[in-house]
């Protein structure tokens, strides 16, 4: 795979992760109208605001991150604020266990992470049984 394709399925990947975490900000659907993006908005950005939540040390930071989430999916504006509240969310591991520039280390790396082939393996070992796989 080229570098430059790498890198463009990374931005890709990341223009994604954003849009997916601003939807979770606002709680959206997929296909939100930009009336139902305005509305969503309101209503979490008067739920956030720091003049509501003195107390709240991360409100301020809480309600920028929904005021980015609403540019990015109502208005298409990338937001800084975002990719760094992204980057600090846990996700892909640094240890290169997995090779994620192809489709299997990345299903690896996927059922790793959300399924955890240990916890399964002391399951088995207990003798409890389970109809998951």
């Amino acid at each position: 795979m080229l570098k430059e394709d790498y890198e463009f399925g990374e931005r890709i990947n990341r223009d994604l992760d954003a849009r997916r975490a601003a939807r979770k900000i606002l709680d959206v659907k997929d296909m939100a109208s930009k009336e139902d993006l305005k509305k969503a908005y309101r209503r979490v950005a008067m739920k956030c605001h720091p003049d509501k939540n003195l107390g709240e040390p991360d409100a301020n930071k809480k309600f920028t991150l929904v005021k980015c989430a609403y540019e990015l999916l109502a208005e298409d504006k990338p937001c800084p604020e975002l990719l760094k509240e992204i980057d600090s969310w846990p996700g892909v591991p640094e240890d290169n266990k997995y090779r994620l520039d192809n489709p299997w280390g990345h299903f690896l790396w996927w059922r790793e992470k959300f399924f955890d082939s240990e916890k399964r393996k002391e399951k088995k070992s207990n003798g409890k049984r389970s109809s998951c796989v």
